[in-house]
């Protein structure tokens, strides 16, 4: 078994599937343009975290990460009174949240100061020449200001940057601002999404990210012939990944992934609402997946079936159950 219950000791959190940005390499659309691949539109209640995480449970976790898949946390207006709740069962709990950082009153950022969250916000680049080109919808000054009001209520805050090549001779310029700024921490962070066509709400190409010599004009080109959308097609076996063998993160940490309707997977990549949305490797999880809500059966209960997650690491081949998302991401070779 991967863990025991009383063995996990962090939690990654979504709180959220909205989001008032159109970043174009977040799964929530299509490259910018608005398109759900099958994912639901809510978000967390307050009500439902305190079913989920009983006093109990949170006295043994070391940390919560509030960063989910599809949404963000500034769309849930109940996110300060979840980590009260948290930092009340367990004071010592460390909670991080990652946010575009561009919603929200003077209040709301205040409070998650008051009850103890460290927030990265993030910020791709410096005013609206480079921050915009990724971060649709979200103005650089907004972030600036939200995050000021955060800091001077004494919350601990980091700037978080991708880099791209709009923005990577903004990167100096970039930390020595968030020194200036009082930001405690400042954090590059590089998973290689960085090339991209970005489209707008017509469908027609607005600019490109990355280096991509001959980009499709309209996202409807795109979109029919991409691979993401069209799993049904895929022949898992003809990948080239099932010598890999399986240094798992989720055991190595104890952690667990809660989404925003209340599921429990073991980490965000199986977690991509395998029922209903379109990603390659969703297939696979879909058939192993069982009983899995921590709102109908508890988080204990809901942690049964990543047996079969292990169990899969034994198998040859993809066609056979070897899942292609474990080895995609934490395949050793």
């Amino acid at each position: 078994m991967i863990y025991a219950y009383n063995e996990i000791e962090h939690v990654h959190l979504e709180v959220s599937t909205l989001c008032n940005a159109k970043c174009p390499i977040c799964p929530r659309n299509f490259k910018g343009y608005p398109h759900n691949g099958g994912y639901p539109e809510l978000n967390l209640t307050l009500e439902n975290v305190k079913k989920i995480f009983t006093n109990e449970f949170l006295q043994q976790l070391k940390g919560i990460l509030i960063n989910g898949n599809f949404g963000d946390a500034v769309m849930n207006p109940e996110v300060p009174k979840m980590v009260k709740y948290f930092k009340s069962a367990n004071p010592n709990i460390d909670i991080e949240i990652t946010t575009n950082g561009s919603a929200r009153n003077k209040q709301w950022w205040e409070d998650l100061a008051k009850y103890g969250a460290n927030v990265f916000f993030d910020l791709d680049g410096l005013d609206n020449d480079t921050h915009k080109l990724y971060r649709q919808n979200t103005l650089f000054e907004t972030v600036i200001r939200n995050a000021k009001i955060f800091m001077n209520a004494g919350g601990k805050a980091t700037w978080k940057l991708i880099p791209f090549e709009h923005n990577k001779h903004q990167i100096q310029q970039c930390e020595q601002l968030s020194k200036e700024l009082g930001f405690e921490k400042f954090w590059i962070t590089d998973d290689g999404r960085d090339t991209t066509e970005v489209y707008d709400s017509n469908g027609n190409l607005t600019h490109v990210i990355g280096n991509i010599k001959h980009p499709n004009n309209t996202v409807f080109d795109d979109l029919n012939n991409s691979i993401e959308w069209k799993e049904e097609y895929c022949d898992y076996s003809s990948m080239g990944k099932e010598s890999a063998n399986i240094n798992c993160d989720v055991k190595r940490n104890n952690s667990v992934y809660v989404t925003a309707t209340g599921e429990v997977f073991p980490c965000c990549w199986t977690a991509y609402y395998p029922k209903t949305y379109s990603l390659v490797g969703n297939q696979q999880i879909n058939k192993i997946v069982n009983n899995n809500n921590a709102l109908e059966v508890g988080i204990e209960n809901a942690i049964q079936w990543f047996d079969s997650i292990e169990q899969s690491w034994n198998k040859n081949t993809y066609n056979d159950g070897r899942l292609f998302i474990c080895d995609n991401q934490c395949g050793c070779n």
